[in-house]
């Protein structure tokens, strides 16, 4: 049965993972309150002017230019002297991870803030961020609702980040990945492996620290962080998901759109309509990148090789892991990656 309207809906991913789109359509329902990225540092100093400015049209980021500026929705919830009553710098990166049982009254009175000034205009609250991934328990075990994940393509998502690049120095995706690693509990094995150390200071003085630090970082140490967190994301996350939506299908196959769209009524109540999706054409490329390579020893470094193969909604971000073989490669990687999750080995005939 649908769930309250008055439930919140959250909608968690990666960056460059469909999110916005997904975000847009449940924008357009006249019933639905949809905050942009409300997790983004951004909101700490938001001011009216700040809001005008921030359009799909001139973001650079390659999302549909129609509509009002992204943060529109937090417009009545400024402080007098700027930010978003509630919001913290902190509650942007920091604590990625943040486990289902620790207290945080100050995150927890912000995400509820949120929530009651949708339940005021009697609209259903929708909040939809790149930075939930790793807090889905701790949203969930406080606020219930509906918890959708995305899920998109891991080599494609990464050249998504690499492809913005306009001078040789990491975009700003890229240095998040290094800043969560850095400080992730559980990925202290993978950081090391790269060399990362956690930063001092606040959110700005990490990144400017890293970027910095790792301007010249080659291609294949901003994708291996990048796997790292993407993994360690979905393991929080794909159990404790109401749904999982392949961003990949959901533009090239209409029946597969149609059925995520009414699985989401019934879980929700919220209609949406994903007929005008598209799946963006693949970034092609010769990138210098082993991805096998990496990978291995990202799921090594990480100790997840038995997490990944057990049965479960995990086995999810397995599939995705294997497929993922970009075209120019041949199957020889991916098989001897499988077969490292498997826990054996492939004779040379195999491989």
């Amino acid at each position: 049965m649908p769930r309250s309207s008055s439930a919140p809906i959250f909608v968690h991913s990666g960056w460059r993972c469909s999110s916005t789109y997904v975000w847009h359509r449940f924008r357009a329902v006249p019933t639905v309150t949809a905050y942009y990225e409300p997790w983004h540092e951004q909101l700490a100093g938001l001011t009216p002017e700040r809001i005008e400015r921030e359009r799909p049209a001139t973001s650079g980021l390659r999302h549909p230019s129609e509509g009002l500026p992204y943060l529109s929705e937090f417009a009545g919830l400024l402080r007098p002297d700027g930010g978003v009553h509630g919001f913290e710098t902190r509650l942007a990166l920091d604590e990625y991870f943040l486990p289902p049982d620790q207290e945080d009254p100050g995150h927890a009175a912000y995400v509820e803030t949120l929530i009651e000034a949708a339940r005021r205009e009697g609209r259903t609250p929708v909040l939809a961020c790149c930075r939930t991934l790793g807090r889905i328990g701790w949203l969930r075990r406080r606020f219930g609702g509906t918890h959708i994940v995305l899920i998109r393509d891991p080599v494609q998502q990464w050249r998504s980040f690499y492809s913005l690049r306009k001078r040789p120095r990491p975009t700003y995706f890229e240095l998040c990945q290094y800043v969560i690693l850095s400080e992730a509990a559980g990925g202290e094995a993978a950081a090391r492996r790269l060399g990362l150390q956690a930063g001092k200071g606040d959110l700005a003085d990490r990144i400017h620290a890293t970027r910095k630090r790792l301007k010249r970082a080659p291609a294949r140490m901003s994708f291996a962080a990048f796997l790292a967190v993407y993994v360690l994301s979905y393991v929080a996350a794909l159990p404790r998901a109401d749904l999982v939506i392949d961003v990949d299908r959901l533009g090239g196959d209409p029946e597969y759109a149609r059925t995520m769209a009414t699985a989401i009524e019934v879980l929700t109540g919220v209609k949406l309509d994903f007929a005008d999706c598209r799946t963006p054409p693949p970034h092609a490329g010769r990138l210098p990148v082993d991805y096998r390579k990496e990978a291995v020893a990202m799921i090594e470094a990480l100790d997840l090789s038995e997490v990944l193969t057990a049965p479960g909604p995990i086995q999810t971000l397995y599939r995705k892991l294997v497929r993922a073989l970009p075209e120019r490669e041949t199957v020889t990687p991916w098989r001897r990656l499988l077969a490292f999750w498997r826990g054996k080995r492939l004779s040379v005939a195999e491989a």
